[in-house]
């Protein structure tokens, strides 16, 4: 911290004035009435000895005209280890607030941050990415970079203004994807392994032919197609080890991927240069309005849940937390309510 002392005479004493920096202002502390100056200088110490208990960093002025857009540039670049898909998704999260995206950090306050949420039209948690995404950043500016002294994110929460019920697939969406088969061969397939795996969309686009055991009827995931780098699109690892893991396929994809290898030519299932899922999504609503693929990955999960799955195997197919499973996945389905009423009917008599 940034101080000096002044010491003057002052009526018939003297007077210490404590001049300080807080943040980017320099402020001042004083008082008089001292009978020596050794006595005000003491005083001037015990000022700045709790000045240093609510101050607890210098701010670095060099960087005071940085935004936030600028500033996420440089997190982004320091984090080595961030995929170059994470930092994409990182960064288009920050749409949720983009009157704020080019403002100065060090200007950016609680109130601003609260009410672009407040007037957000994007999903709660589009909006809860954003608030994490933003923390993680404010805090990379209060340390190492010393931009700022506290987090404006601090103490933001969200109030559940409509609990968003998860999309799911009926059996009317099922049948209708059964039409696709002649004209979007490739994506049925795909649509197949997302409605019998519930795997996410770069790993299923990342399956190869050496991933799939038919004899075993087991699907490995260990790997995804994603962005990798400067636009590129390839293999990369898996975001967590959870994700890494055997899944078992039924039957009725079996008899599909065993069709469907004798028209394929590639070692992916799925060549597809992207690893963005539009286009998938696009061919899924010409069948089914109003989904995504993501879908799947909802419906599959809400079906094992609803037949008795225990929640730890579910997230383990999910390549998930339990946590996660219990946040996003568990909500009831009308077979869901109506076990849960006879359940409790015999329990309880």
């Amino acid at each position: 911290m940034q101080y000096n002392f002044t010491i003057r005479k002052k009526d018939k004493g003297f007077q210490i004035i404590v001049s300080y920096k807080d943040g980017y202002k320099w402020k001042q502390k004083s008082k008089q009435g001292f009978a020596t100056q050794r006595d005000a200088k003491l005083y001037g110490q015990q000022i700045v000895d709790n000045l240093k208990k609510t101050i607890t960093a210098q701010i670095d002025d060099s960087l005071k005209d940085i935004t936030l857009i600028q500033f996420f540039d440089i997190f982004a670049k320091d984090k080595i280890n961030l995929s170059y898909g994470s930092i994409l998704t990182y960064r288009n999260s920050l749409r949720v607030v983009e009157h704020l995206k080019n403002k100065k950090i060090v200007d950016i306050t609680h109130t601003m941050i609260r009410s672009e949420f407040s007037q957000s039209p994007y999903a709660v948690s589009t909006q809860k990415l954003c608030k994490r995404i933003l923390n993680v950043i404010f805090n990379y500016a209060i340390s190492p970079y010393h931009i700022i002294a506290t987090n404006p994110c601090k103490g933001i929460t969200f109030t559940n203004r409509t609990q968003q019920q998860l999309k799911l697939l009926d059996e009317n969406d099922l049948e209708a994807l059964e039409r696709m088969k002649s004209n979007h061969y490739m994506y049925y397939v795909m649509f197949m392994v997302a409605r019998y795996t519930g795997a996410r969309y770069g790993e299923i686009i990342g399956i190869t032919w050496n991933d799939i055991y038919l004899d075993k009827a087991i699907i490995s995931i260990n790997k995804q197609w994603s962005i990798t780098g400067d636009g590129l699109h390839g293999f990369s690892p898996l975001k967590s080890n959870n994700g890494y893991r055997d899944l078992p396929i039924p039957p009725r994809l079996i008899d599909i991927l065993k069709a469907y290898k004798t028209t394929s030519t590639t070692d992916r299932l799925f060549p597809t240069k992207n690893a963005k899922s539009s286009r998938a999504n696009y061919i899924l609503k010409l069948y089914v309005p109003n989904k995504s693929i993501h879908a799947f990955r909802h419906t599959y999960a809400t079906t094992l849940l609803s037949n008795n799955v225990d929640i730890k195997t579910v997230a383990s197919l999910l390549g998930d937390t339990v946590d996660t499973v219990i946040k996003n996945y568990i909500h009831y389905s009308d077979e869901m309510r109506k076990n849960a009423a006879e359940n409790v009917a015999n329990i309880f008599g």
